[in-house]
């Protein structure tokens, strides 16, 4: 697991906070030690447009992800549902077992993305999610022979768009940016902090511009990381569609 997902949100953003103030602290204290080193105006615009570059970037992959991930819980939705209205053409008690573990199969997919900052309860409702796949194509596949072929060929289709669209979303919860964009974006950061620290022609320290300049982009990197990682933080993927599934599900069975 990556340091993102298993470390809380404020320890991180501290911890952050904390590098840079040192970079800002070591960039003054080299301005005032090594000699030949007073114009890096250059250098420091260069940094800060890398630094920028790596961010929108960045966000562009975070953002698609994260559309990405939305739109499936749509597919979900609307796979669960024409599943659900064409086993109604089965013969019963198939039909009626089919649409109980359905609705417990939904019941189990919201629980689940409830459940996802606790691995081992997350863990617990996937192995249910998939004894439950496993029913179901139990359930049509002991009808089989005695249903019409274009019932039966059109149950397997939505069936199969349901156990595919659930494996789409396990992907797509683990496709995060690479750790190796994160560190090279936090060390773009971090010397973008030592040449803001360089101050050479005085002796005053940054002050509020270094705190501003601080919280800003820890503000940025974090809204960065809760976007990008979809197991933590505020923008997570909206439920909506499953939820009203679930209750069109319980108002008619």
């Amino acid at each position: 697991m990556r340091i993102v997902e298993m470390m809380p949100t404020w320890a991180l953003a501290l911890g952050v906070m904390a590098l840079l103030f040192l970079s800002l602290e070591f960039g003054y204290r080299l301005s005032h030690r090594r000699q030949g080193l007073d114009d890096v105006s250059a250098l420091q615009a260069s940094v800060l447009g890398l630094v920028a570059l790596l961010l929108a970037f960045s966000f562009s992959m975070a953002s698609e992800r994260y559309t990405l991930r939305r739109d499936l819980v749509v597919k979900e939705a609307n796979a669960i549902g024409t599943l659900y209205l064409r086993s109604s053409f089965l013969p019963e008690p198939t039909r009626g077992e089919m649409k109980a573990r359905l609705r417990r199969y939904v019941d189990v997919r919201l629980n689940g993305y409830a459940d996802a900052k606790d691995p081992e309860r997350f863990a617990q409702w996937l192995r249910e999610s998939d004894a439950l796949q496993a029913q179901l194509w139990s359930l049509l596949e002991a009808v089989a022979a005695g249903t019409p072929t274009a019932v039966l060929n059109l149950t397997t289709e939505a069936l199969n768009n349901v156990l595919d669209v659930s494996a789409e979303r396990l992907e797509a919860s683990r496709n995060i940016i690479p750790d190796t964009i994160f560190v090279l974006l936090l060390i773009g950061m971090l010397g973008s902090a030592m040449l803001l620290g360089f101050r050479p022609d005085t002796r005053n320290r940054g002050g509020l511009p270094w705190v501003i300049f601080v919280v800003i982009l820890t503000a940025v990197m974090f809204t960065l990381v809760d976007l990008d990682v979809p197991l933590r933080g505020s923008m997570r993927s909206d439920q909506r569609p499953l939820l009203e599934l679930q209750q069109q599900l319980r108002s008619h069975p």
